[in-house]
């Protein structure tokens, strides 16, 4: 009986974690690591193909093509998504709208240049500004 109660509740606690709405920098975060984990994982399958069967081979241009298409889909794809979420965040919180603002474009610049295939760990300056843009909207969310 003991063991039943606990599993239960272990199992209602999770769930109801489970199911929470994720925040909107959490989707920014979310997708943005999507398309960096996409692009990064055929990059390397790519660079894979070119070191076994050398740059002029059809599995290595087929390994390189499908990381330029991959990466373009799922920023092509992402960005749409995030749209709404910018809109409405901004009408729950109007004084946060300059960093809403300025975090979402640093967002789409970051996700214009993850649309080409990047290795894990690489740097950009649009990576360094989307991350900036996101340390200032949590600091202006905790000093609300």
């Amino acid at each position: 009986m003991r063991r039943s109660f606990l599993t239960l509740l272990v199992f209602a606690f999770s769930s109801g974690v489970a199911m929470a709405e994720p925040t909107f920098v959490e989707r920014l975060e979310g997708s943005a690591a999507a398309c960096s984990l996409t692009g990064g994982t055929l990059s390397v399958e790519a660079f894979l193909a070119r070191r076994d069967f050398g740059e002029r081979s059809a599995k290595y241009k087929a390994a390189i093509a499908k990381a330029y298409k991959s990466s373009e889909e799922c920023v092509d794809s992402g960005k749409p998504k995030i749209k709404p979420y910018v809109k409405s965040e901004i009408e729950k919180y109007p004084p946060l709208k300059p960093a809403i603002t300025e975090a979402y474009a640093a967002w789409l610049g970051y996700m214009d240049w993850l649309s080409t295939p990047r290795d894990y760990g690489d740097e950009s300056v649009e990576k360094t500004t989307y991350e900036a843009a996101i340390n200032r909207l949590k600091a202006e969310i905790d000093v609300m």
